[in-house]
Formats: C-alpha cells, sequence, structure tokens
C-alpha cells in the first residue's frame, strides 16, 4: 500500500491512498498513517480511495475505530472516490450513513470545509 500526504490550505490534509488495506501490514499501516495525521495535523483529513483495488474488514474497521477518534476532537474523517465495491461493503456493515463520502474531491472540500 502507498500513501501519498499533502495539505490543503493551511488546515486540512489529503490522504491519496493506493493498492490493498487488508489485515496485515496494509491495515497497520493504514492505522499509523492516520494516527500521524490525527497528531501532528489540524483540520479534516480526506481520504483519497479512488486507487484502492481492495480493502477487507481489518481495513473497514480501522477507518471506523479512526473515524470516533477524529469526532472526538471535532474533526472529519472524509472519504473521497470510493468504488462501488467499498460503499456497497459499508452499506452492508451499515456504516455508509456514518462516513461522509464524495465522488469528487471538489464537492468534499466545498461541503465540509464551508
Amino acid at each position: 500500500m502507498i500513501v501519498e500526504k499533502r495539505r490543503i490550505g493551511e488546515e486540512h490534509t489529503l490522504l491519496r491512498v493506493e493498492g490493498v488495506i487488508k489485515l496485515g501490514e496494509s491495515a497497520q499501516f493504514l492505522a499509523q498513517t492516520l494516527e500521524r495525521a490525527l497528531a501532528e495535523e489540524g483540520g479534516h483529513v480526506f481520504i483519497d480511495l479512488e486507487r484502492i483495488n481492495y480493502i477487507d474488514s481489518t481495513g473497514i474497521g480501522e477507518l471506523v475505530g479512526y473515524l470516533g477518534r477524529f469526532r472526538e476532537r471535532e474533526r472529519r474523517l472524509v472519504l473521497v472516490h470510493p468504488s462501488v465495491r467499498i460503499v456497497k461493503l459499508l452499506e452492508v456493515a451499515q456504516l455508509a450513513d456514518l462516513f461522509p463520502t464524495y465522488e469528487r474531491l471538489e464537492d468534499a472540500l466545498a461541503a465540509e470545509c464551508a
């Protein structure tokens, strides 16, 4: 799994994630990346999932866990460009309504940073 991190404006962070997120090193790497963003950065974190080939329940679990931690700090964890498979996985797990989800980064920024 590869994560490209960049700042959006002065406050927010974009994480472009590529590859697979599953039990093992990739899920741990995602958790470490989210932990650093939570500890070191301010503002909302936008996760671009467009290049994710696969995510399992462990990866979804990491996202859900960090969603709560971001909310505790009055910050948002926003999903951008999720595949149809990821959206369906969230729906089946009854988690789709928990995550702010957008098809385009521009739409996410307009809605979440207004």
